[in-house]
């Protein structure tokens, strides 16, 4: 009995200690409370900056809290480091990394009287379907439209001011935007179109959505003296859009044969002559020769000689013929414009294993 009484008294010890130690224990978390309240406080702000930088950025959360710790949690400050950081990483994919995906964007006036087209391209296919991405696009086509100017180099357009965020040049929003894909992004070039007495229509092949495309094309169609009332306008622009799909698919260089320079004539009868089929000819044959597949080459080049997509029985020049005389006015072409995503753009194949045997040295 002694034992069992002894066991019980040393069982309710044991409780009564295990209640003062939660007592003790819930004392020093009330007690600790004030500083532990701070941390939590410190992180949860950190942690809300964090997030608020990283969606004005899209830079991943480590380069996001890497900056704002080197920058005291000042978010502006921060927000400079990380700008910083993406110019010094932008230099570096320019020289290592090939843009040739992307898109093109289309802006055109009120009036259908001007148009543009701009290229910004990307690494992959995926970055193009990004919003920030295809924004860039359209604010670059807006910017040209706004211009003016038939100076559309690269150079040109990145110095433009961007027509959404007011004070920022595209340039710096090009590099906002690179930051947040991740992804060497570049504005490789653009056309400005204008009609001053006329239209100008244009057409996007393979459009993921509206303003932007894989190729875009216009065109600029001159309708003569005198006014042209709704109606007319409706009919020129329907006829301009037949146009810039036409230009999108049998691809025209000139205008005109004879707006082909001499020097690229010579240099297409230097190939013609080198072929065997035909410098093993006489002499007097290789002429006529020559001058009948030049007179094709010129041909296919030239949009106002080729035949027409939508009926190959009529030439481009000889569907304006027939339009003019439809509308009772003479209809032109004046000018017109094609850019495609990548086009002439060498493209780096590349090689899985390679990749991988690089991927182990460095290891």
């Amino acid at each position: 009995g002694a034992w069992r009484s002894m066991s019980v008294h040393w069982a309710w010890r044991a409780v009564a200690a295990r209640a003062r130690a939660a007592k003790l224990g819930d004392l020093g978390a009330t007690t600790a409370s004030p500083m532990a309240g701070v941390r939590t406080m410190a992180k949860a702000t950190n942690l809300a900056t964090i997030k608020q930088l990283r969606e004005q950025t899209g830079a991943p959360m480590l380069e996001v809290k890497a900056a704002l710790e080197a920058s005291g949690w000042d978010v502006e400050k921060a927000h400079t480091e990380l700008r910083k950081r993406g110019v010094a990483a932008a230099e570096k994919k320019k020289s290592s990394r090939t843009a040739a995906e992307g898109l093109v964007a289309l802006a055109t006036s009120p009036c259908n009287k001007s148009a543009a087209l701009v290229e910004i391209n990307c690494e992959t296919d995926f970055v193009t379907r990004n919003d920030a991405f295809v924004d860039l696009a359209l604010q670059s086509a807006q910017a040209v439209l706004s211009s003016g100017s038939n100076d559309v180099s690269s150079g040109e357009i990145l110095g433009l001011s961007s027509p959404k965020e007011g004070t920022q040049s595209l340039s710096e929003v090009l590099l906002d935007v690179s930051l947040k894909v991740r992804e060497k992004v570049e504005i490789r070039r653009g056309e400005f179109v204008r009609s001053d007495n006329g239209v100008v229509a244009s057409y996007l092949h393979m459009s993921p959505s509206p303003s932007v495309g894989a190729i875009g094309t216009l065109v600029a169609l001159d309708a003569g003296e005198g006014h042209i009332d709704a109606a007319a306008q409706e009919k020129l622009l329907g006829l301009g859009k037949k146009l810039a799909m036409h230009v999108a698919a049998a691809k025209p260089l000139f205008l005109t044969e004879k707006d082909v320079p001499e020097s690229l004539v010579q240099a297409e009868k230097d190939v013609l002559l080198s072929q065997p089929d035909i410098s093993s000819k006489p002499a007097n044959i290789i002429d006529k020769v020559i001058a009948g597949r030049l007179a094709k080459h010129m041909k296919q080049i030239s949009l106002l000689q080729q035949n027409f997509v939508m009926d190959d029985s009529k030439s481009v020049a000889q569907v304006l013929e027939d339009e003019s005389k439809a509308l009772g006015r003479a209809v032109s072409v004046t000018s017109f414009a094609r850019v495609k995503v990548g086009e002439g753009v060498e493209k780096k194949k590349a090689n899985f294993a390679e990749e991988v045997a690089q991927t182990v040295n460095k290891q």
